[in-house]
């Protein structure tokens, strides 16, 4: 019977400095292909610190190696972080769903254009979606709306420039003022405020609870089956077995992490 646990060792091969505590890993693994979808999880391990859950943020054509951002938080994650090129993590998975991109590739009157709302570290697992982009682009218009504490904490600073300057319409702020900073300030939802949402879309959330109270009520103009939720922080095991990720009739790992608003929002605590 097959082992559901049983994880692969890769190896590190790049290791890039994304913001304070924030490290992006490239793995690469000698036995299998890394076939995944933008979205999904996979679980990292060492023996002696356990394991945890992550997004993949590499590109979903290129199953060679794959990439996971690390915030540094815990026995693991610390540990992890004191690595260099040439050691290994052990991973399992992927797991759950994928971000629904079809919608956005039909060449029929039903393709939407995508509003992408993400605070913290949420832009980890759309990074996908946006290195895939020449799937949708030039016929869908991306719009992200993106919220950080500070300019030193927003991830994948260079790509954010690179994605702005083939036409996605990128609309950054942080918390507080800084004296380093001429943008937008204030929660990510200030953005709704400041900027016109583009027409005929679909929403892609990811970033802590709270940010998803208040961007839903910025949305109202939005159907509820067109947005979309990742509720990755609910997920343990990744195989729906300890059951810690339930929402209501749901397993986030084997049902989500991605939900649309409508089948979570009359659930108790979903979010």
């Amino acid at each position: 019977m097959e082992n559901q646990y049983q994880t692969q060792p890769t190896e590190i091969i790049e290791i890039f400095n994304e913001a304070p505590n924030v490290k992006r890993f490239k793995l690469k693994s000698d036995s299998n292909k890394l076939d995944f979808g933008p979205g999904q999880i996979i679980e990292i391990s060492m023996p002696g610190f356990g394991e945890a859950p992550v997004a993949i943020c590499s590109d979903p054509r290129e199953n060679r190696w794959i990439e996971v951002c690390v915030r540094k938080v815990g026995a693991l994650t610390t540990k992890i972080h004191t690595l260099k090129i040439g050691d290994k993590i052990n991973i399992r998975g992927p797991y759950g769903n994928t971000w629904p991109t079809k919608i956005l590739e039909s060449t029929d009157n039903a393709k939407k254009n995508l509003l992408i709302v993400v605070g913290g570290i949420g832009l980890i697992p759309l990074r996908p979606l946006f290195l895939s982009k020449e799937k949708y682009l030039p016929t869908t218009k991306i719009q992200l709306f993106y919220g950080a504490k500070t300019p030193e904490d927003f991830i994948f600073k260079q790509e954010l420039k690179e994605w702005q300057s083939i036409g996605i319409d990128v609309q950054l702020s942080i918390d507080k003022p800084s004296a380093d900073w001429k943008g937008k300030v204030g929660l990510v939802t200030t953005l709704f405020e400041s900027t016109k949402v583009i027409d005929n879309a679909i929403a892609f959330l990811c970033g802590p609870p709270i940010m998803y109270k208040f961007a839903l009520e910025k949305m109202r103009k939005f159907e509820d089956e067109n947005i979309y939720l990742s509720l990755e922080k609910r997920m343990h095991c990744g195989i729906g077995v300890c059951q810690h990720c339930a929402v209501g009739p749901y397993y986030v790992c084997t049902n989500g992490p991605v939900f649309s608003y409508d089948k979570i929002k009359n659930i108790k605590n979903a979010l």
